[in-house]
């Protein structure tokens, strides 16, 4: 049987408020024993293992995109339906702390060098400067007509927001707070992701087949890299360190497309899940997950020749959309919206399956 941290009645167990109490993360290792214990198998060919599924503190209601502080050691999950963004203790495996007060919080990205935590708040159309050691907004600055998706350049000091209506991607100037004139991508973008090896941001383009290539430099676009075979793309993930970006794109089906970066060109269209909203990467397992509305999640591994081939999929949980991986354990984490009336942080193990030629 599985551990449960809830009364009868809904309400964390203990007479703890309604609003998440961090001292039931003292029960953790022995729930997350049971819970590994009791829990069912994940569906389908998926080559993950469950580990636990933690309380998050909230409302019942949608997440959205996560990020990984890998030098704090922290996971920031955007509760998008309690305007709230959720701090996880990744080496604790326990929630440490929440930044209310951020309205329809959708993206979110660190700067930890900078101590600056970032994220949209989207309903008040702005994007929010949180210092990570306190914890409290620093700044709220305009970020478009929807702001959505973010990417942090460190040599401009510049945030891009993807927006999905107006004008594409705004820029925010972090030093100075100040919004900058935004840049005019030819439709509403979907996410931006930051390369740090050739220093521009990729955007994914809403209703056009081409992703955004821009010069943080200029604040311009410097090119677009056709997509071939799609209408509309919206997920997307750079690799730096090989060289290739992912887009979740759809046409006559949806597609991950493959992008080669030194030659700015699609080497590769896969079939992927329906609905498939965010990407994330592992590097050191050189796995890319791809996650959908529909709760099916897809795993691709990257050959050392940079050739992309399915290892599985399967269903991980309802609305499992939003997925991240902890590249120093492998772990990989998905924010559910509802298991049994509340809000978990499902965790998950890699499992080893056979080595990519």
């Amino acid at each position: 049987m599985a551990l449960s941290l809830y009364g009868h009645n809904g309400s964390l167990a203990s007479g703890l408020a309604p609003r998440f109490h961090y001292a039931v993360v003292n029960m953790l290792p022995f729930a997350l024993a049971l819970l590994v214990a009791g829990s069912p198998p994940m569906g389908g060919s998926l080559p993950l293992n469950l580990v636990a599924d933690v309380p998050l503190p909230g409302s019942a209601s949608r997440f959205d995109y996560q990020a990984v502080d890998l030098v704090n050691r922290r996971l920031y999950i955007a509760h998008l339906g309690d305007s709230s963004l959720v701090v996880f203790d990744l080496d604790g495996q326990r929630v440490v702390q929440e930044v209310p007060g951020l309205p329809s919080v959708h993206g979110v990205v660190v700067a930890p060098e900078q101590h600056l935590v970032f994220a949209t708040a989207t309903a008040e159309k702005t994007l929010a400067l949180i210092d990570d050691r306190t914890f409290q907004v620093q700044s709220r600055v305009p970020a478009g007509e929807y702001p959505n998706g973010l990417a942090y350049d460190p040599i401009s000091g510049r945030v891009f927001v993807s927006n999905n209506r107006g004008v594409g991607v705004a820029i925010v100037d972090v030093k100075a707070a100040h919004a900058l004139p935004g840049i005019d991508v030819r439709g509403g973008a979907g996410n931006t992701q930051y390369d740090s090896e050739s220093g521009h941001v990729l955007a994914a383009i809403h209703g056009q087949p081409f992703l955004a290539d821009i010069d943080p430099s200029t604040s311009r676009m410097a090119s677009r890299i056709a997509v071939q075979g799609v209408s509309t793309c919206h997920g997307l993930l750079v690799a730096a360190g090989l060289r290739l970006a992912f887009a979740a794109c759809r046409g006559n089906g949806p597609t991950l497309a493959v992008i080669d970066l030194r030659s700015q060109r699609q080497t590769l269209a896969l079939p992927l899940p329906a609905d498939i909203d965010v990407l994330a990467f592992d590097p050191g397992l050189r796995r890319l997950y791809a996650a959908s509305e529909t709760g099916t999640v897809a795993v691709f591994a990257v050959a050392a020749d940079r050739t992309v081939t399915e290892l599985g999929r399967g269903f991980v949980g309802p609305n499992a959309h939003s997925v991240a991986v902890d590249p120093a354990t492998h772990r990989v984490y998905f924010p559910l919206e509802n298991v049994g009336g509340h809000p978990v942080l499902r965790v998950m193990d890699a499992r080893v399956v056979p080595s990519t030629p």
